[in-house]
């Protein structure tokens, strides 16, 4: 068999090198992997690559929900490395247009995209095709942004999933809809703080930048466990701006402080009446009234999920 490479640039600007095996007639063709990348991060989330792994080779299909930044992507890629150094044949897809994808799918797992007359098969002819292929030989598809893939290509997902075809998604606030609704979901959680200040001074060495603890810490509080957002602010250390609103979306429950806030407005309502101070009494009981009232309102207010349908 030949090695052959093919250097492809994605929709997001990065430019990968795929290996393929190919026999000397050319009619069979197998992935090999991944000879470089653009990006080489350290995987965080070696647990939930456990767990994705184990469950597609389960044959069982995921969806991989988690907010912009953190590490979905990366994840993601390692679970297509794992899974080529099983010896299985993994695609990877990108949002583009309904025929873009289908044919780096074609391209990624080996199925012609031109039919026996040299002629370019079309978006149903793919699709038929990449089946076909699914069907008969042991494959996993991996979608990237999958949030904004094409309704009709996630039409196309479902009759894969229907027929056993294991899948990954990977999305950023899902809608929820068909083929979302139907996959077990993974969500991934904010990483600690031992790993998100090790991804800052990875970052500050590659600037040459030298930050002390108290700035680790000042900087760490504005990222919420977020990689992208931990190496973002470290660029904006370096750059010297100004420090700006955390972007990220894990937030404090403020729960505890209304409940504290109605404990002293109680005990200051008690001391008015131990002391016989009308002015006191009534001042910590309109307090704690309007405290409780104001948490009613706020826990009445609708909310929008921050996972699937946001």
């Amino acid at each position: 068999m030949q090695i052959k490479r093919h250097r492809r640039r994605l929709v997001n600007g990065e430019e990968r090198t795929y290996i393929y095996a190919v026999s000397e007639d050319g009619e069979e063709r197998r992935s090999l992997g991944i000879a470089d990348s653009s990006v080489s991060l350290k995987l965080y989330r070696s647990k939930e690559k456990r767990r994705v792994v184990a469950a597609l080779t389960a044959n069982s299909s995921l969806l991989v929900v988690g907010e912009a930044g953190s590490g979905k992507s990366v994840l993601g890629e390692s679970v297509a490395e794992e899974l080529e150094q099983l010896g299985y044949t993994v695609a990877i897809a990108y949002p583009m247009t309904v025929k873009q994808t289908l044919l780096s799918i074609a391209e990624q797992i080996g199925v012609e995209s031109e039919s026996l007359e040299g002629k370019a098969l079309t978006v149903q002819g793919l699709q038929e095709a990449i089946a076909e292929f699914l069907g008969d030989n042991t494959a996993f598809l991996i979608f990237d942004n999958a949030h904004r893939l094409q309704v009709s290509l996630r039409c196309w997902l479902e009759e894969l999933h229907s027929q056993g075809q294991p899948l990954l998604l990977i999305a950023t606030f899902p809608p929820a809809r068909d083929i979302f609704l139907k996959l077990p979901r993974i969500e991934l959680q904010p990483l600690g703080d031992r790993a998100i200040r090790e991804i800052m001074q990875e970052s500050a060495a590659e600037l040459g930048l030298s930050l002390k603890p108290g700035q680790l810490a000042n900087l760490q509080q504005r990222v919420g466990g977020n990689p992208m957002l931990a190496r973002r602010v470290v660029r904006e250390e370096y750059l010297g701006l100004e420090d700006t609103a955390p972007d990220h979306t894990q937030w404090i429950d403020g729960t505890p402080f209304l409940i504290a806030g109605l404990m002293v407005f109680t005990v200051v309502r008690l001391i008015g009446l131990g002391v016989n101070s009308t002015s006191l009494y009534l001042i910590g009981g309109i307090l704690t009234v309007a405290v409780g009232v104001f948490r009613l309102i706020v826990f009445s207010l609708p909310r929008k999920s921050g996972r699937l349908g946001q």
